[in-house]
Formats: C-alpha cells, structure tokens, sequence
C-alpha cells in the first residue's frame, strides 16, 4: 500500500498544474482533447511496462525489490547497453528536468501570491526534499502515504465545487475544446496563435509528461511492493493515470472557463489567475498550497526513481550521493519555465524511445507472463 501510494503521489503531481496550464497557454485549448487521447494510450502502456517490471524485478539481501524498465530490459532482451542507456536517461531526466520543473512550479506560484524571488522559493524546497529523501524508501514511502490522499481531495473538491457553480460555461468550454484540436486559433490577447500540429505536440507531450506513461518511471516503485501479483498491481497503475487524467482536466476546464488563457501567462502563474477570477484572492493561496503539495510529492517520488536507475548502473553506493545532487538540482529551479519544459521533453523523449522499443519488442514474450 505503501508503494502505491508513493506511485500516485508522483504521477499525480507531476505536472497537473503548470504543465496542463502552459500546454494551454501554448498550445490553446485543443491541446487538452490529444491530452485525453494520449491518455488513452497511456494506459496500455503503464499496464505494460508495470507487469514486465513487477515480474522480472530483483530481491535484494535486505528483503526490498528493485525493478524496472532496465531490469526487463537486460533481462529478456540480453540487451545491457540499451538497459544502461534507459537508467542513464531516466536519471538524468530526474535529476536536471524534474527536479528543477517542480521547483519552478512552486516558486511560480508562491511569486503570483506573495510577489516573492524565485531563488528562495526553490532553496526551502530543496531543503525540505532533502529531509524525506534522505532516510530512503520507507521515509518517502510514508510522507506520500499522507500527502497523496489529502492533496487530491481539497484539489477536486474546489475545482469540481467551481464547476458546478458554473456549470453554464461548460459546454462552451467542451466545444472550444474540440473545435480547437483541429482547428488553428488566431492570435488574441496574450495569446500568441497555434496551429493543430501546436495543439497535438503539447497536449501528448504534457499528457505523456503528466501520466509518466511509456517513461518506466511509475513502475520502479510499484515493483518495490510486497506481493506476487503484478497483474493486480498493472490494473493499479492504470487506474493512476486515469485519476492523473482527471486532476489535469479540472485544471484545464477552470482555466478555460475563467478565460485567462489568453492572458500570456504559463504554468503555475496561469492557473493561480484562473483560479483567483473565480474564488478572488483565495485562489491564489488555494494553488500556492496544491502547487506545493503537488510538486513536493513530485519530487519526493521522482528523487527515488532517479536513484534507483543510477544504481542499476554504478551500484547502491551512488544512492546517498544522488539524493544530495537532485536536492541541490532543485534550486535551479528559477530558470525561465519554458526552457525547462523544453529541456524536460527531450529527455522524457529519450526514456520513453527506449523504453516503448523494448516494450513491443517483449511482445513476443507475452505468453510466458500468463
């Protein structure tokens, strides 16, 4: 349970607020309808990667699991080097990309609140990753174990309790949704104008950047469960990314329906307006504190994942070493956001290249897991 919740918490927070937004910003509203289908695909393939890493993963003498895209990589493909390259890639990705994206994410919003630097923001966030991560598995483990839950309930409370409230402003939006995934919007406002191929290319990348489907990240702490049913824990890791799906849509509908989208605004900065047309100064304070629930989670996870793939690679050893590295990593986070979205979809493009090549190729393999 400890796992799973640990799971959740990292593919929840990742990217729900700033990423949808900035998507949006970017991309205009078709870009939430190939969010959706991308999501559709991302199931398929979180069921995938999940069973192949809960089935093929390792004990180690202390009694704890580590798996993997890498270990069923070199497993049943014998391919080493590609195994390698999939860790390398996954923590590099972690340790340059999320953890400066979060960190970013927070300061965002902490700087549309309270109008405060971006440096000081992302140092306290290091400080108070490093006090979870530092102790491990378990720490982590339990700290999601009491984050996840809470910061989804008051997140879809207040955002559906919106909706709701304005309910005759939906069908507007749903129509300005699918009318814009194959129709380009014209300039207006702060809004810059997108094309279809705009919509689609930040719609899947932030859906794929927010579910973590094809990435094999998700799946390196569900194999660290206790049981020996990887099918029931693949079921699980859908189920992840439909509830992922579903933060990111009630973020995209407040923002479409509060009309800022036009604004010029991106990630954090954008939902925190959205959310202030509607609950006035209150919205404000309500992003700050899901902004830093959500990335704080993010983080707290993505430190581990990013620490098991370097130790697939160079031993347990790195382990503590990593942990002080992606704590540092996190005060960078006051780099301009689109730079770091950027940087952060060329790496997750790398870790799910190789991780949905050795997918199918494991094809092949499919009824020996039966």
């Amino acid at each position: 349970m400890l796992s799973l919740f640990a799971a959740l918490g990292g593919i929840i927070g990742n990217g729900n607020l700033g990423g949808v937004a900035t998507a949006i910003a970017i991309g205009g509203p078709g870009a939430v309808f190939w969010l959706w289908i991308a999501s559709l695909v991302a199931m398929i393939l979180v069921y995938a990667e999940t069973y192949l890493a809960v089935s093929q993963r390792e004990k180690s003498p202390d009694g704890t699991f580590s798996g993997g895209p890498m270990y069923y990589i070199e497993k049943l493909l014998g391919l080493r080097w590609l195994a390698v390259t999939f860790a390398l890639a996954m923590g590099f990705k972690t340790l340059l990309a999320t953890s400066t994206i979060q960190s970013n994410s927070v300061a965002l919003a902490f700087r549309a609140v309270f109008d405060s630097p971006l440096l000081p923001v992302c140092v306290g966030l290091s400080i108070l990753t490093w006090l979870v991560t530092i102790g491990g598995l378990k720490s982590i483990a339990k700290t999601l174990e009491k984050l996840t839950p809470f910061m989804v309930l008051i997140y879809l409370t207040a955002g559906i309790a919106i909706l709701l409230y304005n309910w005759q402003i939906l069908p507007e939006v749903l129509n300005s949704i699918v009318s814009s995934a194959f129709t380009p919007r014209g300039a207006a406002g702060g809004f810059a104008g997108a094309t279809v191929l705009m919509a689609i290319r930040y719609g899947v990348a932030r859906g794929f950047y927010s579910n973590e489907a094809g990435t094999g990240s998700s799946p390196i702490m569900y194999s660290t469960a206790k049981t020996d049913d990887p099918e029931k824990l693949a079921l699980i890791g859908m189920f992840g990314v439909v509830i992922d799906t579903v933060v990111g849509t009630l973020t995209a509908f407040v923002i479409l329906a509060a009309g800022t989208w036009m604004s010029g605004e991106t990630s954090t900065a954008l939902t925190t307006s959205a959310f202030g047309t509607f609950m006035g100064d209150y919205g404000g304070y309500f992003v700050l504190l899901t902004s830093f629930l959500f990335g704080y989670s993010t983080l707290i996870a993505w430190c581990f994942y990013g620490e098991q793939c370097f130790a697939f690679v160079w031993g347990p050893r790195v382990r503590k070493l990593y942990r002080w590295m992606f704590c540092v990593a996190i005060s960078f986070g006051f780099l301009e956001a689109e730079l770091l979205w950027s940087w952060g979809d060329l790496l997750n493009g790398i870790t799910v290249t190789v991780n949905i090549f050795a997918v199918a190729l494991l094809l092949r393999f499919s009824r020996q897991f039966r």
